[in-house]
């Protein structure tokens, strides 16, 4: 059996280009992608009652539970072929979720790197204001976001960065420039078949 292909994952506050650098990064190595947000949001249109249950949470602003997540990233990446690399936006959100990354990417025998993007909080609230997407981007959710990033994503990271799986890249520059900067860490291996 051949070497699996890297995962990427990127991590940071909301309204921090993760998305927007997630698609850059698979349309460049020929990878799929998974989005937590986008999938909760597609679960939300559909109008079940667990959309239904996700979005009272969504809306607030809050995290959902681990569980949900590790379920989601799981099943993603045990049914990825090993010639494929993929890349994540919004997985590996708090303690649990990064050490069920680590666990799952250690017995499959794949390795992975976790891009932070860093922008400051005036930034976040000025761009989700801008772009106005959903009820996640007023002002009160916003700063419940926030909130939660520092209770449960900011230790996710260390924990990443702990183990030396963490890139800082700084999400301030446009969105060419942090996608140059994401590239400088990816190698002719990275590329999907």
């Amino acid at each position: 059996m051949s070497t699996p292909k890297r995962l990427f994952l990127f991590v940071g506050r909301t309204a921090s280009g993760k998305e927007t650098q997630s698609r850059k990064l698979a349309e460049k190595i020929n990878a799929p992608v998974f989005m937590t947000g986008e999938r909760f949001r597609e679960i939300i249109r559909s109008g079940s009652p667990l959309g239904e249950k996700i979005k009272d949470d969504y809306e607030k602003g809050l995290l959902m539970p681990s569980w949900v997540a590790d379920y989601m990233f799981q099943d993603f990446v045990f049914n990825l072929r090993y010639d494929k690399s993929a890349v994540f936006e919004g997985s590996g959100r708090d303690k649990k979720q990064a050490e069920v990354v680590e666990a799952v990417t250690e017995w499959l025998g794949r390795e992975y790197v976790v891009f932070n993007l860093e922008v400051s909080p005036e930034t976040v609230i000025a761009r989700s204001l801008s772009r106005q997407r959903d009820a996640t981007d007023e002002e009160e959710v916003i700063k419940t976001r926030l909130a939660e990033y520092e209770r449960l994503t900011a230790p996710a990271i260390e924990h990443f960065r702990s183990l030396g799986k963490l890139v800082d890249i700084d999400g301030e520059n446009s969105p060419e420039e942090v996608h140059s900067e994401v590239m400088k860490h990816i190698s002719d291996d990275d590329y999907s078949n």
